[in-house]
């Protein structure tokens, strides 16, 4: 979950999390013998491997741990680019709908989930989801997840089920939108793909659907009190109740929730779309045997979920993360499971044709 900066679909959201730290009381795994490689050289975001986990993994592997932080995936891609055949990292931390650059510059290795003995102790609704399965094959440990969600002032707005409302003339200059994001959720509200990955070959079918949910936000723009960029300005509106709707990604929802301000987080019933961090290992990695012990790792308990959770400020996408968090957590953090099964992850396909059919309608609708 997620807070502060501008966000968008491009830059995968980089938000602040609620975080804090947090000490986990149950081994990560069976201890084994000492790999025979000592060293796991791991490129991922600030916070997202808990420090105390990443001591644990240490101490009952004898495997060091090296972390290089990064901000942003196409340093990840250049960085791998540029080393070829000879990577100085393990695992990078790549992002659903990036897959097709990274897999397709054979930067990353297929996953093999016959090496990982707790595999089932993901989320079901990540294990064979279709965003991670490129080319027939798996290609990373799904970690820490984002979405986007209806979010309502529960003071003022006591039931909400569908994207509709947003357009329920009773909350007139009561909403807020980013409006690219959300003229991709207007596209499914109506019925069509919003991530256009049915439309490949099919330019005028994609351009038509855009066009129509661009006519319906136009028709419905006096509903409308802003249409924001930054988590802060929405955060802002509910905190000093200028709206009392809004699409909003569930980091800036998190941390409302999680300062007490009364609001509610939801997938309706049309669904919505979110994004999922993995993490993948390397083409030619030299300690690839080190990574699925890490992956094993992350996978054996909950509580390392609850932890990534906590510090990352993401939902985790292991199963039995939500009992381990406290009531305010849990809503925060995490959604019912038939809520998670109505996020459609973003996909790396046709994403080119996808931002300019939809930068074009996003211009056309705040010039209308």
């Amino acid at each position: 979950m997620i807070i502060g900066q501008k966000i968008n679909r491009r830059n995968a959201l980089k938000l602040l999390g609620a975080g804090g730290a947090t000490v986990l009381t149950a081994p990560y795994l069976i201890r084994s013998a000492r790999a025979e490689s000592s060293v796991l050289n791991i490129t991922t975001y600030d916070k997202f491997l808990p420090q105390d986990f990443i001591e644990q993994f240490q101490k009952d592997t004898g495997i060091e741990v090296r972390i290089r932080l990064t901000d942003d995936q196409g340093k990840q891609y250049n960085l791998l680019t540029a080393e070829g055949a000879n990577p100085t990292t393990d695992i990078v931390t790549v992002a659903g709908h990036r897959y097709g650059q990274f897999i397709g510059s054979k930067l990353v290795q297929a996953l093999d989930t016959a090496k990982l003995r707790n595999w089932a102790n993901l989320n079901p609704a990540y294990q064979d989801a279709a965003w991670a399965r490129f080319e027939g094959n798996l290609w990373g440990l799904p970690i820490l997840a984002g979405y986007e969600g209806l979010v309502r002032n529960t003071d003022y707005v006591s039931e909400a089920d569908s994207w509709g409302i947003m357009f329920d003339e009773k909350y007139e200059g009561l909403t807020a939108y980013m409006a690219g994001d959300f003229m991709s959720i207007t596209m499914k509200y109506l019925g069509h793909d919003g991530d256009f990955v049915t439309y490949t070959d099919k330019v005028e079918e994609a351009q038509k659907a855009a066009s129509q949910a661009r006519d319906h936000l136009i028709k419905h723009k006096h509903m409308v009190r802003k249409y924001y960029d930054a988590a802060s300005e929405v955060q802002q509106m509910f905190i000093n109740e200028d709206i009392h709707l809004a699409q909003a990604w569930s980091g800036p929802a998190a941390k409302l929730i999680m300062d007490g301000v009364p609001v509610k987080l939801s997938v309706p019933k049309e669904g919505t779309y979110g994004f999922c961090y993995t993490l993948n290992i390397v083409n030619n990695a030299p300690n690839a045997e080190n990574a699925y012990k890490l992956f094993d790792a992350i996978l054996a308990n909950p509580e390392v979920g609850a932890a990534m959770t906590r510090t990352s400020g993401f939902s985790s996408t292991i199963s039995g993360v939500d009992k381990l968090l406290d009531e305010r957590e849990r809503l925060a953090s995490t959604l019912p499971q038939d809520e998670l099964e109505r996020v459609t992850f973003f996909s790396s396909l046709n994403r080119s044709m996808k931002n300019e059919i939809i930068d074009r309608a996003v211009a056309e609708l705040k010039a209308a």
